[in-house]
């Protein structure tokens, strides 16, 4: 029996104002694309599914796959992105909700998924836990190209040649 794969689900904007990708300087749309894209990142760095959910100001036509597992959201007219989350947990199965991690600083959908028994956290553990991700994945790297160096050493002339 396979394990489980875990699901991550980000209260969107509530995400991007925590972690200060809402500047001045940026169009609020360029904001948005960056950030997906950076959870992309997060998503492509190990096996799990992530989900963003932000509030629909504008209508927009159903979810948006980023990645093989990274689903763009709006939350249906007359639901805020919290509304749209808990829809999401209260579908999940309860075995499988141990498996969820919902990142929100808004203490009210904190309040209410306490009873789903998934894991909560704010959007400054989340930014921790890409970090390590990132570190561990880089270390992964690390090892990896030390043993390529070595194993495509003889082959070293002929890269060079070609680049001369």
């Amino acid at each position: 029996m396979t394990q489980a794969l875990h699901h991550w689900i980000l209260d969107g904007y509530n995400v991007m104002h925590a972690l200060h990708w809402l500047q001045p300087s940026l169009s609020f749309e360029l904001a948005r694309e960056r950030f997906i894209s950076w959870v992309g990142q997060f998503q492509a760095l190990g096996d799990k599914q992530v989900t963003i959910v932000f509030d629909d100001n504008v209508h927009r036509e159903g979810p948006r796959e980023i990645h093989p597992r990274v689903r763009v959201l709006y939350s249906p007219q007359g639901f805020n992105a919290d509304g749209t989350i808990l829809t999401l947990v209260r579908q999940t199965l309860p075995n499988l909700r141990p498996y969820l991690t919902i990142v929100t600083r808004d203490l009210m959908l904190r309040d209410a998924l306490f009873a789903h028994k998934c894991v909560v956290i704010s959007p400054e553990a989340f930014s921790r836990e890409f970090d390590t991700y990132c570190s561990y994945s880089s270390q992964k790297y690390e090892a990896l190209s030390d043993k390529k160096k070595h194993f495509y050493l003889p082959f070293e002339d002929l890269d060079q040649e070609f680049l001369a």
